[in-house]
């Protein structure tokens, strides 16, 4: 449990961090056993039984990860080989069974609505493998106003790393549920692009 908000990640520990970031893709691929890029036809929607996100590694690489559970807006994914996703109203918000894994402690700071067009705050996340605490400033703003769809970009920035970067989610309007985002999960690793498919 985290009782303080000062950094745990100090010179050896971000030094740690980066010789680890190298390894990642290659981890991170072997762990989710992921396919062939896998096209999202009509067909192959109607053929699944249940709502999935399909989660685009880059060069090619998709796995397809199934919704085992939804409660409050927290949806958990699962592989086929056990690893997870949970999202919270689309962002990632925690991860296990990969080689480094992320939680955010405070995910319901993730607001894709408020009273205005823009949102800001800061995330307390948890990085594993190698581990350290560190605190993520964000700002959310809406960036285009479609007749079905928002764009939301999200822009984080990391001090204690020197990284700013942002992440963006389609939202439907009708159904208030992201169906498209991009995402990095953490600044130094590639961004994860996710397709949502809800089966009502």
């Amino acid at each position: 449990m985290i009782k303080s908000k000062s950094m745990a990640l100090g010179s050896r520990g971000i030094d740690s961090f980066q010789d680890s970031i190298s390894s990642y893709t290659k981890g991170v691929r072997s762990a989710l056993a992921f396919n062939q890029e896998i096209e999202l036809t009509q067909e192959y929607i109607a053929k699944q039984p249940y709502s999935f996100i399909r989660v685009d590694l880059g060069r090619g690489a998709n796995i397809v990860m199934v919704l085992m559970q939804a409660e409050n807006n927290f949806f958990t994914w699962v592989s086929a080989t056990g690893e997870k996703i949970i999202t919270y109203n689309g962002k990632i918000i925690k991860t296990s069974g990969l080689t480094h894994n992320v939680e955010i402690i405070n995910p319901t700071e993730f607001k894709v609505f408020s009273e205005s067009n823009i949102y800001s705050g800061t995330f307390d996340v948890m990085l594993r493998n190698p581990q350290a605490f560190i605190e993520q400033e964000f700002t959310i703003s809406i960036i285009k106003d479609e007749p079905e769809t928002l764009l939301i970009e999200e822009k984080i920035n990391v001090g204690i790393l020197n990284s700013a970067y942002s992440n963006f989610y389609w939202m439907d309007k009708k159904f208030g549920k992201v169906i498209k985002s991009k995402q990095t999960i953490n600044p130094k690793l590639p961004s994860l692009r996710i397709d949502f498919i809800y089966k009502y």
